[in-house]
């Protein structure tokens, strides 16, 4: 694979596991490298102070609770993108792409930022998108997290759609580490962390609603 290439052979093993659970990680399709550098550029934003506090809730019920989420982002604009954000994008229309042709989603368009938890932050379990409503209907993340250990925690967890209290997998937040799932359908939440945890989240949506 090419540096800064996505492994299309990787991906049509995870539209497989796609379409038999909902949901799919992988830590081949992105590139140790361009992973890597991806990180950095994260870090170096979030420390000449570009990131904002993350919010819950949309429009007029839209606030800020740390002890729900704790975390720190900003948003990718295409308007004014780095050569390596661009990149990224780049690599996000073709998965758009290639989700429409296998799963006939009728996705328009992305949603992107970096996330930065700070140590002791976490998110409370939610659904990105309550089943029948919303626009989003893939939900996708690239963990940006070098030398990653266990009990540093941050693992997203992933639990059973009609059973919330069910515990499918909890996936570490490993650089390179990329996730699919419906945004509909999972409840997950962001396990607290004890170091300071990077990624880079977003969704696929189609814009119905």
């Amino acid at each position: 694979m090419e540096q800064n290439q996505i492994n299309l052979i990787e991906l049509e093993r995870m539209f497989d596991e796609l379409a038999a659970k909902n949901w799919a990680s992988s830590t081949e399709l992105f590139p140790q490298e361009f992973s890597r550098k991806l990180a950095q550029e994260c870090q170096r934003l979030h420390d000449q102070g570009e990131f904002n506090k993350a919010s819950i809730g949309r429009g007029a019920t839209k606030t800020t609770h740390s002890e729900i989420r704790g975390d720190f982002t900003l948003w990718i604009d295409e308007n004014t993108v780095s050569p390596l954000q661009q990149n990224f994008l780049s690599h996000l229309q073709t998965l758009l792409e290639h989700l429409n042709q296998s799963f006939y989603l009728g996705l328009k368009r992305f949603e992107t930022h970096f996330a930065l938890y700070p140590p002791g932050a976490g998110y409370d379990k939610h659904i990105d998108n309550h089943r029948g409503s919303g626009a989003r209907k893939i939900t996708f993340i690239l963990y940006l997290n070098e030398s990653w250990k266990k009990g540093h925690g941050g693992e997203l967890s992933l639990y059973q759609p009609d059973h919330e209290d069910t515990l499918i997998t909890q996936i570490e937040p490993q650089l390179g580490t990329f996730v699919l799932f419906r945004s509909d359908l999972f409840p997950h939440q962001v396990e607290k962390s004890f170091q300071p945890r990077l990624s880079i989240t977003g969704w696929f949506r189609n814009d119905a609603s």
